[in-house]
This record gives structure tokens, sequence and C-alpha cells, in this order.
């Protein structure tokens, strides 16, 4: 997959980097969850009926962090997980267009005519309720009625429980640490990566080591507690224990921590980069009056974890 990054001031040289046709879909894609999949399987089909690349056109940074002047935005997907994302569906080119506030001006037929006119596309596919333009003027209609330079496929609502999916409802679930739905929406477990940093040794202590993540503030962390969930370290996957929280029993941790208990693994991995995938939320974060009681209940943690992923082979 070719990565081709875009700004308002190169659009006189937008077509250089692409010298075939391509069918694209267009958005934020955070998440890339099973409604952005409805998309790219449209763009699928479309690429091969025109003889054309697949890809996707999307922005960055966040509209919000240019327009709102928010620093705290969090996602669901980190850009470089979108790529990767988009890699494994099989898209060939991933068009990242840099999001500024002069590009937020165009009105939508100055967007169509300076950006996507302006690309090699055969065909455009959005989502029934894509915004662009202007404080968003303009939609799918306008797309459909307006602009001849390619073909507009408008996808309509894509649904779960007669609810859209969308990101919005995807990170309610993340916060409420409510990984049955949010996994389903997805179509694949939520993770997060980071790298494995030192820590302060408790863990392994009391005989349940764990790997602490140091990870992007971008991302959206999950409820503080106790879940199920695995940990994936290059090409293999571990069962684990992950703990959300600021390890009160302890009173170390001031900021949001996250702590992998990775079974039948004991290998050092400082410096790793792993991702920590959640399945099913075990219990709330406690303080605990003494650390013997904190390892009671880790060990319970343990068994119901072993019991969880024996029950639901599938995972």
């Amino acid at each position: 997959m070719k990565q081709i990054f875009l700004s308002l001031d190169q659009k006189e040289k937008i077509n250089e980097p692409i010298p075939e046709p391509i069918a694209a879909c267009i958005g934020y894609f955070d998440g890339f969850h099973l409604g952005h999949m409805g998309l790219i399987e449209r763009v699928k089909e479309h690429a091969k009926a025109d003889q054309a690349k697949r890809a996707m056109i999307s922005f960055h940074p966040d509209p919000w962090v240019v327009l709102k002047n928010q620093s705290n935005v969090t996602h669901l997907t980190t850009l470089s997980d979108r790529v990767e994302l988009a890699r494994a569906a099989g898209i060939d080119y991933w068009i990242i267009i840099q999001f500024t506030k002069a590009l937020s001006q165009l009105t939508p037929q100055a967007f169509v005519d300076e950006i996507l006119c302006a690309l090699p596309l055969t065909t455009l596919v959005v989502g029934f309720d894509f915004r662009f333009g202007h404080k968003g003027a303009g939609d799918a209609q306008f797309l459909k009625d307006k602009v001849t330079c390619f073909k507009t496929d408008v996808v309509e609502q894509i649904s779960d429980e007669d609810n859209k999916i969308s990101s919005t409802r995807i990170s309610g679930a993340v916060v409420n640490g409510n990984f049955e739905e949010a996994n389903r929406l997805l179509g694949r477990p939520y993770k997060i990566s980071g790298t494995v940093v030192h820590g302060k040794k408790r863990g392994r202590e009391i005989g349940f080591p764990t790997a602490n993540v140091d990870f992007p503030i971008e991302y959206l962390v999950p409820a503080k507690g106790v879940y199920v969930g695995k940990v994936q370290l290059k090409d293999e996957i571990y069962d684990a224990m992950i703990n959300v929280g600021h390890n009160p029993t302890f009173n170390i941790k001031n900021e949001i921590a996250i702590e992998a208990f990775i079974f039948d693994f004991n290998e050092l991995i400082y410096g790793h980069t792993i991702s920590v995938l959640f399945y099913h939320r075990i219990r709330d974060e406690i303080k605990f009056d003494t650390i013997q009681q904190l390892i009671d209940q880790m060990n319970e943690d343990y068994f119901y974890t072993r019991a969880y992923f024996k029950e639901n082979p599938q995972l």
C-alpha cells in the first residue's frame, strides 16, 4: 500500500503521486469499524468494475484539533493504526489530506474542484451522512447532483440492533468498559498499543509480574478496572489480565496506567511494542486494606480469566 500526503498548497501537484485511476471512500475512519468496512467493500466492487485501484481518503490532524484548538482529543485508533488496518483491508492507496483552517473554509464546490476532481477518481463512495466544505454545507446529495468528474455512490446507514454503527457509539461502550458491544461494532477486539517500560516491580513482588505499557495519550482509555484480555507481541498472542487505573493499593500512580499480567510468559520485554486487547470487564479497581487481600483478589481474577477463555474458545 502506498501512502500519499497532500495539502491544499500542493494541489497543483496532486496527480503526480497517483498515476492510475482510483475508486475511493472518504472520511476520518476513527475505529475502522464495521460501518467503515461496508464502505471499503463498496470501494472494492467499484474498483473491480472501473479497473481502478482501491483507495481511502482521510484527514490529519483531527478537524477538532484545528477548528476548536483542542489538544486532548482522544481516538479509538491512532493514524498508524488506521494505516495498518487499511493495508490489511487490501487498500492500494491511503491518501491523507492535511486538515487546515484554510481547507475548512473551502465551499463544497471549491473542495470538489480543488481537491476531489484533482484526484484520478472514477468513483467516490460516501456514507449517507457525509458532510464536507465550510461548516459542513456539502453532503452526499450535493456530490450526486453537482459533480461530474467522478461517480458518487452513497452507502445507506449500516446498523447493529437498529442503531447506526458509529465511532461515537463505540467510544461510549469503551469508556463504560462494555467490550462485548465495542468489539462487536468494531469487528475485532479494541486494542491499545505502546511500549513496555519499567515500573515499580510491585507486581513481581506479589507473584503477578506485569508489563507496564507507555501508550500514546491519543488513545481513548477504558473505564478503570480489571479486564479479561490478550497481549500481542510481534506475531504471538497471549491470554492476559489487564488493569486500567491508578494502582490505589500502593498509591503510586497519579496518571492512568495500563498493566498486563501475561499468562504463561516470563520473558523480559522492556522496550518492546505490544498491543493490549480488551474483551470483558471483570470488576472495578479496588483499594485493598492489605497486600494479601490484593493477592487473593488477583488469584480470583486469574481463574476467572482462564475460565472466560475456556468458555469462549472462539476468542
